[in-house]
């Protein structure tokens, strides 16, 4: 490594700990909530929130030099990323990942983590690069993202979600419910046009991500598609989602795209696609469809 290399490795620390640190701060003086609420200018939020003028500046300046928030023409901030005030729990991540690396147990069960927040926040996006269907199967625990958004998108569309109680919180007329959790649904076979495996790969290890595209391809009708949504080993931001994983689960990973491949085309599905979804953490579509 060069000494250049080194130099702009030792900044992105710094930027990076900078970052956090006025994230933090926002946070805790409720910066951050009141703009996802209201966007504001600084002179507001000092107010607001019983803070200085000049600290709040520094702070929204540093949190917008890094992508997080932006300045409205009208001298108001706003949040720039989906989601921003939904990822508070990644504060305590600094004290809590020596013991998990040292125990290899999570520390955070039970928590959404940040492709969780993204999948919420940008499911139009997501939901554009997934084919028409009349009849759907969104195969998620946390709400069904873009099943939702899916519904909204063709008011024709029947939607079955897993029963499990995050997803219960789901009201729409279009929407039915499986039995079953992840690993012991019973969907018919050749029942959906689209089977959207959201946000739900990465909780487990590959065997188990092999199992569950095995466990509900057979789903689809002839010329049905199924679709991955995830983050894939090597994208921005993979390891720091990784890193999550690590305190959240005991299995999760962030798997390989040639992993993927092999997953869709075993379970007997063709004409495999990928489309990256430009985001930090990326996101990625990958889809097969059965002959």
């Amino acid at each position: 490594m060069t000494a250049a290399q080194n130099t702009g490795a030792l900044l992105g620390l710094h930027r990076a700990a900078a970052t956090l640190s006025a994230y933090s701060a926002a946070v805790q003086l409720g910066l951050v909530d009141h703009i996802d609420r209201t966007p504001a200018t600084v002179d507001e939020l000092a107010m607001a929130c019983g803070a200085s003028v000049r600290g709040v500046r520094v702070v929204l300046a540093t949190l917008a030099d890094s992508g997080l928030v932006q300045l409205r023409a009208d001298g108001r901030y706003e949040p720039a990323t989906a989601g921003l005030a939904s990822v508070h729990s990644m504060l305590p991540w600094r004290d809590q990942v020596t013991d998990t690396v040292r125990t290899g147990l999570p520390a955070r069960e039970a928590e959404r983590d940040v492709i969780t927040v993204l999948l919420h926040g940008m499911r139009t996006d997501v939901v554009a690069e997934l084919p028409a269907a009349k009849r759907i199967l969104d195969v998620s625990v946390d709400g069904a993202p873009c099943g939702t958004t899916l519904a909204a998108r063709d008011p024709q569309a029947r939607v079955s979600v897993l029963d499990v109680p995050a997803n219960r919180r789901t009201s729409c007329r279009q929407f039915d419910f499986l039995p079953g959790g992840l690993f012991d649904a019973q969907p018919g076979p050749g029942e959906y046009d689209l089977v959207v495996l959201s946000g739900v790969c990465h909780l487990v290890d590959a065997d188990c991500a092999a199992e569950l595209i095995r466990r509900y391809a057979p789903a689809l009708r002839a010329g049905g598609t199924l679709a991955v949504i995830d983050t894939l080993a090597g994208s921005q931001g993979a390891a720091t989602h990784e890193l999550s994983l690590l305190l959240r689960t005991r299995g999760g990973v962030i798997h390989d795209p040639a992993d993927y491949r092999r997953w869709l085309a075993d379970a007997g599905l063709t004409a495999l696609r990928r489309v990256d979804v430009g985001r930090q953490p990326a996101l990625t579509v990958l889809t097969g469809l059965k002959p």
